[in-house]
Formats: structure tokens, sequence, C-alpha cells
């Protein structure tokens, strides 16, 4: 009776929750967020396959940071907010700690922009090797991009399409109803999509720059050239919206530190994570998000997924070496733009890993008849902790073994 909370709405959840699992089921609308785009990630999707089930674990870490958004929210604050970044070890649930908030967010009725892999513009589209396939090409060849925006134009950035189309896609699905009430507010945007706009006299919105895109207008998923424009000018807007609280949410954001698995269009020089488009709005640092105008930017670390090459001898005069967010928090501590700006997701604790064994064993996961009574006792999550330090990763793979 203490597995459940009383409610599956993030919003109820109180303190007396954490510890607790909320069911993503009909009475959320969490779903409208999560699982037609993807956005809580491939590991998280193919692990509540496996359970045959989906739900969430409430975390304290969650809880207050959910309450500072609303709170910046109501106290009309949010303009002045930067944003921040979710950090901790491996495996202690840094993305689940930032799903809960994409659940929360979206049940609030906040406009929710999620970049689940942001490794998907360095390393390539879901990519689990850092030798797959990766393209990137130059924003001004006209060969594989038309409608360049015009800040861009005689610039040397480059883009990756698959990635971004991905991306525009996702939020459009999700979050359309939403997006056909924001009008596009820069008057040569206004002028360039008023041809897509569902409602002339009210002129084009968010929707009606994305809909090319989703039911690609621009016939250019098979080929080339590809319009530059849309996420481009999506990200400029989204800093001016002030009809809906709006959070930008990056997992996986130091990959944005980090040099790409592709080089400058037809040469053998490798790119930079902040010489592709979308990565160098968004990373790097907070100032994305506060240059917002009512939102929030959220990012968390990651250490999953492919590594990424390093830095070419010849490049370290140009570029910096990546700061080393994954094994050395405390140089991100240190750094001076980051102050206060952190938030650490503490590994697993004895009553959290009690109910997560508890949890695997109503799944049907723990089939040992041997471990009832150890499990009841609490004697199982003593051996487990001591096993993974409170390390949700290495719990769940002890549990499947069980």
């Amino acid at each position: 009776s203490q597995l459940f909370c009383a409610s599956n709405d993030p919003l109820e959840q109180t303190a007396e929750d954490a510890g607790r699992f909320f069911q993503l089921d009909g009475s959320t609308n969490a779903f409208d967020v999560f699982y037609h785009n993807g956005y809580c990630g491939e590991n998280v999707a193919s692990r509540n396959a496996h359970l045959k089930t989906s739900a969430m674990m409430v975390r304290r870490e969650g809880l207050r940071l959910r309450d500072d958004l609303l709170n910046l929210d109501s106290n009309s604050n949010l303009a002045d907010a930067a944003g921040w970044i979710l950090a901790g070890e491996k495996g202690v649930g840094k993305s689940m700690v930032l799903n809960y908030i994409l659940a929360a967010m979206q049940r609030a009725g906040w406009l929710v922009a999620v970049v689940p892999h942001a490794a998907d513009w360095t390393l390539g589209l879901s990519a689990r090797s850092a030798q797959a396939a990766n393209e990137a090409y130059r924003v001004t060849d006209p060969s594989y991009f038309n409608q360049v925006p015009p800040e861009l134009e005689g610039s040397s950035t480059h883009e990756n399409p698959e990635a971004s189309a991905h991306f525009l896609m996702s939020f459009y699905l999700s979050q359309r109803d939403k997006l056909a009430t924001i009008p596009i507010k820069d008057e040569e945007r206004r002028a360039h999509y008023a041809s897509a706009a569902a409602d002339p006299k009210a002129g084009p919105t968010l929707a009606d720059m994305l809909g090319t895109v989703a039911r690609d207008s621009y016939q250019a998923f098979a080929d080339f050239p590809m319009p530059a424009r849309p996420v481009h000018d999506l990200l400029r807007e989204l800093q001016s919206v002030t009809e809906y609280p709006t959070l930008i949410v990056v997992d996986g954001w130091n990959r944005w530190s980090q040099m790409a698995t592709s080089c400058h269009w037809r040469t053998k020089r490798p790119l930079h994570a902040s010489d592709l488009m979308v990565p160098a709005m968004l990373g790097g640092d907070l100032s994305y998000g506060k240059n917002m105008a009512r939102g929030v930017m959220l990012g968390a670390t990651t250490h999953n997924g492919a590594q990424p090459p390093g830095v070419p001898m010849r490049l370290r005069k140009h570029i910096p070496p990546p700061p080393d967010f994954q094994r050395k928090l405390h140089a991100l501590r240190r750094e001076d733009r980051f102050r206060g700006r952190i938030r650490e997701v503490a590994a697993y604790s004895a009553s959290e890993t009690q109910a997560m064994l508890e949890f695997y064993a109503l799944c049907g996961h723990m089939h040992n008849p041997l471990l009832g009574t150890q499990l009841r006792t609490g004697e199982l999550a003593r051996k487990v902790r001591l096993m993974t330090a409170g390390n949700g990763e290495d719990l769940y793979q002890i549990a499947h073994q069980m």
C-alpha cells in the first residue's frame, strides 16, 4: 500500500510521496510529451517495454525542482532565471528526474521543448558508436540547404538535418495545440511564413512554421535541398514566447561541449559541437535560458552512449578541451558561469532501494522464491545497496538477474 502514490498527477504529489511510484496511465497527460515522441529516451523506453508497465519513482530532487519552477512562474520571475544543470554520478537517475519534471510541467500547462539526446547532432541520430555514420553540411551550401536565415548568410555554420527534423516533428506533435495560439513575433519571420498561415488574417503561428516540416511541404525528407530556417527560427521565437511559461530541456547537455564525429563539409577537419547550428544556439552555457522572456533552460549531464572523439592535436590551439563534467563534478562546481545553477542528483537511498526492489518483484522480474523473506525484512535491499552504492542502473541489472 506504500509503494504507489495516492495520485498519478505529478502536481499533486508531496514530500510524503518521495520514494513511491506513480503510473503513466490515462489519468495523466504525461503520455502527450513522452511515448509517441520517444522523449524519455531509448533506454527508458526499452526498460518500460521489458517491465510491461510504465511507472516512475518520485525523487526529492524532482519535487524541489518542480516547486522551484512553478514558484518562478507564479512570482513572474521566469524572465530573470537562466535555468539549472542536473549533475551527478553515473546511473543515479538524472534522466529520470528530468523526465519527472517534463511530466509535471506538461501537466501544469507549460510549453515544453525537449532534446532527449544531445548527441543526436554530434554523434548521429541515436548513435551507439562513435564509428556510426554522421553527416553535417554547411548551411550556406545551396546544394544542401535553402531558405538560409539572414543571420547566417556567409557563415561557416554546419547543420545535421536529420537530428533537427526529428526535434521539430516531436515538438510539433506534442505541443501543436499550444503552438497554434502563439503568433510569430519577428516581422521578417512573419513575412517569410505568411503563406503557411492557417488563418491569413491572424498571421502565421509557431504551429504553421512547424506544420510545414511535419507535413513535408518542402518535399525534402528524401532529397536535398532542405530548409535551414525552421529550426533556427523556432529557437529564436521561443525566446520571445510570453503566452505560456516555457521549458527547454536538453538531456546529455555536456555533449555540446565536445567534438562531433562529422567534419567540416568537404574537408577532413573535425567539427566541434559549437560549429553546429542547434548546439551553438542552445549549448555551452545557460545564456539561451537567460534570454527567454518567460522561460528557463534545464540540462542534464550524461555518461551513457558512445564516447566522442578527442580534440586533435592540431586543433587544440583553437578548440579548448571539453570540461570534464562526467567524472569530476567539482570541475563543474568551480565554474563561475554555473554558480548556483547546479542541482545534484544523489544515489538512491535505502528506502528508495527497497521500493525499487519491491516494484521489480511486483512486475514479475524477481523469480527466485527464496528471496521473498529477505525482500520483506529489508535484508535483500541492504545487500543490494551494499553492492550498488545506490546506483539505479546497477540495481536494475541485479534485480533483472534475480
